[in-house]
């Protein structure tokens, strides 16, 4: 099938934040800018599903880094159009002895629901993530991808504050968190898609992120958020070409490479002066012919979201809640070998706690999620129905729901994911030693005018990391 050739300055791959970001920096500093996506619709991980009147952000439902998700629009000399409300408490916890947990942002209302023992712990854990936090984000969060010269600057003032010998289990229970409080922190090192209980004790500084800088819902929810981005891109002249897969990256002498994509039956090669590519650092190399990189790395974790439609109003959940099980090892035990786990812990969010209209009335939406092994080399997994029906049972098991009373209305595990991150490995290669921390830097060697953003390169996953991965993409091929 012969296919049209078309010219251009700026080509972004991927419309998710790491690509949206990408492309308001570069139209910006006055690129001609030009944004593939493979889905009708913007987003990427952080998508939207709508059925039957409910409404659900199929990815993070919340943000942090407020400050981060505001730039772009500050610096194109706009206000942020909708509002981003602080959630307080971030998150209720319930534990298997029925002990409930409200972490909140006055640390003092959060001791006095703790026993001494645990009210020094959690003030001294939190002071430590403090600690860990700011002296590694100038590096590792808010600085370029850091080269030989910074991380030798890093290691000499704060090396052995990053513990490079520990565990995070290590730490916690040397500063006295046991039981349920330690299963709360190490909690955190899963947002970054590590095995807690094999995460390097420098994770820990996720802690300070939610509990200390705190956490707000987008008016609008998270595709509110996606759309205002949209919105300013657009506002600045980048153009959007939806339903567009690409199929192949071509290197060229001395220039970014061709790229060639299927829409809608037929095939479009671009050559652009400049190329970001917001897709997966692995799928970047294998479609420029390449061994993926990560390809032998212990995959980080994937997941499994229920989306389901429920009725009346359930007061004990909060727009975040945790259940948390009796054996929390034995989740990531599970994890290791390949299989669902029987009781994990479950993330239960309500964005229409924030925003009504997200369910009909008399009904609520519930995004419940579990942790689940990356699909193997062969691209197997587990079995996600059986899998969908016993995080149903234990929903009912647990207290949270009466039989009948929910509706699963869709099931998006690491098949679903795969189409996004390889093998559904939602953060690129699991981080389980302080070097593996650092994420893989923003260029492919050899290949000219490119750079890649997004959750598996430099800084990382998550919303404003991916914001900080596209901004500095795009600066990297603006010179």
């Amino acid at each position: 099938m012969s296919a049209r050739t078309e010219s251009v300055d700026a080509l972004v791959l991927g419309a998710g934040f790491a690509g949206l970001a990408a492309a308001i920096e570069l139209a910006m500093r006055g690129a001609e800018v030009t944004v593939v996506e493979r889905a009708d619709a913007p987003g990427g991980k952080a998508g939207e599903v709508r059925e039957d009147g409910f409404r659900f952000d199929t990815g993070p439902s919340v943000v942090t880094l407020p400050d981060v998700i505001a730039a772009p629009f500050r610096d194109a000399g706009r206000e942020l159009p909708l509002e981003l409300r602080p959630l307080d408490p971030p998150a209720r916890y319930r534990f298997a002895s029925g002990r409930v947990l409200d972490v909140l942002r006055d640390v003092d209302a959060t001791t006095a629901q703790l026993s001494a023992a645990e009210a020094r712990a959690y003030r001294t854990l939190l002071d430590e993530a403090r600690a860990l936090y700011e002296a590694a984000a100038p590096t590792f969060v808010h600085g370029p991808p850091p080269g030989p010269g910074r991380l030798l600057r890093y290691g000499l003032r704060h090396g052995l504050r990053a513990k490079p010998w520990a565990k995070l289990p290590d730490l916690l229970a040397r500063h006295g968190a046991t039981g349920d409080l330690r299963d709360l922190f190490l909690r955190f090192a899963t947002y970054f898609g590590a095995d807690p209980f094999q995460a390097p004790a420098v994770l820990h500084n996720i802690a300070w992120v939610e509990l200390g800088l705190g956490v707000v819902a987008p008016q609008g929810g998270v595709a509110g958020l996606v759309r205002a981005y949209e919105t300013l891109a657009r506002d600045l002249g980048v153009r959007f070409v939806y339903g567009a897969t690409v199929t192949e990256l071509r290197p060229r002498v001395g220039a970014a490479p061709e790229v060639r994509v299927g829409q809608g039956g037929g095939v479009r090669d671009y050559r652009p002066t400049r190329l970001v590519s917001t897709l997966d650092r692995d799928r970047t190399a294998r479609l420029l012919g390449r061994r993926a990189p990560g390809a032998r790395a212990t995959p980080s974790l994937s997941g499994l979201v229920l989306l389901m439609a429920v009725e009346g109003r359930h007061a004990d959940v909060r727009h975040h809640t945790l259940s948390m099980p009796a054996d929390y090892a034995a989740e990531f035990r599970a994890i290791r070998q390949g299989t669902a786990p029987a009781d994990p812990a479950l993330y239960l969010s309500l964005s229409c706690r924030s925003e009504p209209g997200d369910a009909p009335a008399g009904w609520e939406n519930w995004f419940v999620m579990a942790n689940a092994p990356a699909l193997d080399r062969t691209g197997a997994g587990v079995d996600e129905a059986a899998y969908a029906r016993r995080v149903e049972a234990l929903l009912i098991e647990r207290g949270w729901l009466r039989a009948g009373e929910g509706r699963t209305l869709a099931v998006l595990g690491p098949r679903h994911l795969a189409g996004l991150a390889s093998r559904g490995a939602i953060y690129g290669a699991a981080p389980h030693s302080l070097t593996a921390t650092l994420r893989p830097p923003q260029r492919l060697r050899g290949v000219r005018d490119t750079a890649l953003a997004g959750g598996t390169v430099h800084p990382g996953g998550g919303i404003p990391l991916a914001v900080l991965s596209g901004r500095r993409a795009a600066r990297m091929v603006a010179v």
